[in-house]
């Protein structure tokens, strides 16, 4: 359940007193102790509607909207606070350039030699389109809870600490180990292009000791290490780095992308899906991994200013611009080279080799290896202040949502860095690849379902009954989330591995069975009317219903926050 670890308990007297003598609920929110006090008064009244029930132990408790809300209402740095400094430019800053990179440089080789052919296109195209109906859904939930966490804080709000922690986990594989891996091959370009452009000699002192053998790539640790040096000197530092480094990266990717058109012959196309259909969809799933850093962009949500109006704006930039030089750049890329040709690990350089422009491929190998290294901060500046948001709850020790003078999470920032560092160093990139793009879906998938928790409600039960209790009404809708979902799973798996009648024939009955969902939560279920549900945002006192009443005066009858349109067609659709 929900915990406030950072502030002192003292007696349930003490706080009745408190709240006895007419504090104002936004005075009294900012010293944590009444907050404890709301939140054992919102988990009596569910124990007095459950009394057999074990609430306090029960892992699909919510964390109520209004603390979150009050929280952020009295928000101000220090006291384990940060600093609301980020415009949307540094926001979108952080999203294109922990994004761009990763799917150019890296996958777009890869996607088109091993899956797509020419096809690559139509899988970035695919995978990006599912990335901006999630989008959607993020630059919602990003604006009525602009907290550090993410896709965590919106489960924990909508599903429990349970589906919260697994949400955590997917965002560890996202920040953490994608960043690792971001890192390997951004190790293992270096070794190519010193082998390839500056003629270094392969059996030469310098080459064996960048490719020990065994797996470990000692330039992985020089980036890494570069990386958590800069984080630990500031946040600000590190946003300035990031500024200057991803505006000159989205310069290379544009010269790559106008230099493959100049270069592109028509018979390159040809056959379009070499692995059919099947490649095409295989091929958008490990693209995801490209399409990460708008979630990274609300994971800064906690230190953007106005969040309410810049997280919708930075998110949907971000996913525009690189959605649009995703599928430019792949399709830039097949257009220049036959798709057996094309290289895995170093898709433009080899691709302009390939026709004679020597100059163009010692640019884009050079721009690689000069700002690849950003992806790697940005993934690593994220990971802390999803640990930091996890602390604040008690679900990891406090020094993880320990805040220094400057702003930063120093002791969690250095823990992170370390964990990563040992991964890139050990780790072969392509082990790393399908396991974070798994977990980018499941986390995707999660922060869609929890728009449609937050927009619609289950029908309460028609008379009072206590086995009935505040959990079991609203199963129903949540049972038809979690169907849904694998029959989506399911439905991926076969088109994958089955590409025959009967695979598309059992495909077909899938989609049939998730149209029916999709009707039946669309009809038989009522739009809240408090956002995130009365059960979600109200609590069990007059001063938690007033505060309940406010928020969703805010959020649901005003027009300052953006809502996803089409709710629940768009976030089914994402799923």
């Amino acid at each position: 359940m929900w915990r406030s670890p950072a502030h002192p308990r003292y007696s349930s007297m003490d706080r009745m007193s408190d709240y006895d003598n007419g504090d104002s609920v936004t005075n009294k929110a900012s010293s944590g102790t009444l907050k404890e006090y709301f939140m054992e008064e919102h988990y009596r009244k569910i124990a007095e509607e459950n009394p057999q029930a074990d609430n306090t132990s029960n892992p699909f408790l919510q964390k109520p909207l209004w603390v979150i809300t009050q929280a952020e209402a009295t928000h101000s740095p220090g006291d384990n606070e940060m600093e609301r400094h980020l415009t949307v430019f540094d926001l979108v800053s952080v999203g294109v350039g922990g994004t761009i990179g990763s799917g150019v440089f890296v996958l777009c080789g890869f996607i088109a030699h091993k899956y797509s052919g020419p096809a690559a296109p139509l899988s970035f195209a695919i995978s990006g389109l599912s990335a901006c109906l999630s989008g959607l859904c993020y630059a919602e939930l990003s604006c009525h809870i602009p907290s550090a966490g993410s896709s965590y804080a919106y489960v924990y709000a909508s599903m429990g600490e349970l589906p919260a922690v697994i949400a955590a986990a997917c965002l560890t594989l996202e920040y953490l180990v994608s960043s690792s891996a971001v890192a390997r091959s951004w190790g293992d370009k270096v070794v190519e292009w010193l082998k390839n452009e500056i003629n270094v000699d392969s059996d030469g002192l310098l080459v064996q000791i960048l490719e020990p053998g065994y797996g470990l790539s000692p330039m992985s640790l020089l980036v890494c290490g570069g990386s958590v040096i800069l984080l630990l000197k500031g946040v600000k530092e590190s946003k300035e780095v990031t500024n200057v480094i991803t505006f000159t990266k989205v310069m290379l990717v544009l010269f790559m992308i106008v230099g493959g058109f100049f270069l592109l012959q028509t018979e390159n196309f040809h056959p379009i899906m070499p692995m059919g259909f099947s490649g095409v969809l295989r091929g958008a799933t490990s693209s995801f991994f490209g399409y990460i850093g708008y979630d990274e962009v609300c994971c800064f949500a906690g230190e953007a200013i106005d969040p309410k109006v810049t997280m919708p704006k930075a998110v949907l930039s971000t996913l525009v611009i690189v959605t649009i030089l995703h599928t430019l750049a792949a399709l830039a890329l097949v257009g220049m080279q036959p798709y057996g040709l094309i290289s895995e690990t170093s898709g433009f350089p080899s691709a302009f080799e390939y026709n004679g422009v020597e100059w163009a491929a010692q640019v884009a190998a050079a721009g690689e290896v000069l700002t690849l290294p950003v992806v790697v901060l940005i993934g690593l500046m994220a990971q802390p202040r999803l640990g930091h948001a996890l602390a604040r709850d008690g679900l990891l020790p406090p020094l993880f949502g320990e805040v220094d003078d400057r702003g930063n999470i120093t002791k969690g920032g250095f823990v992170a860095g370390l964990i990563m560092t040992i991964i890139a160093f050990v780790v072969p990139f392509t082990y790393m690849d399908d396991l974070i793009s798994s977990g980018i879906l499941v986390a995707f998938c999660m922060t869609d379902c929890a728009v449609i928790l937050m927009r619609f409600e289950s029908p309460l039960p028609t008379t009072h009954n206590h086995s009935s209790s505040f959990y079991v009404r609203k199963q129903s809708l949540e049972s038809l989330l979690w169907c849904y979902n694998g029959l989506c799973f399911a439905a991926a798996l076969i088109l994958n591995n089955f590409d025959s009648y009967w695979g598309l024939g059992a495909a077909s009955v899938c989609g049939m069975l998730l149209i029916g969902i999709g009707l039946l939560i669309s009809y038989n279920f009522s739009k809240s009317t408090v956002y995130g549900g009365r059960s979600r945002s109200a609590g069990s006192s007059n001063v938690l219903d007033n505060s309940a009443h406010f928020h969703s005066k805010d959020t649901m009858e005003g027009d300052g926050y953006f809502k996803t349109p089409c709710v629940p067609l768009i976030p089914l659709m994402a799923v």
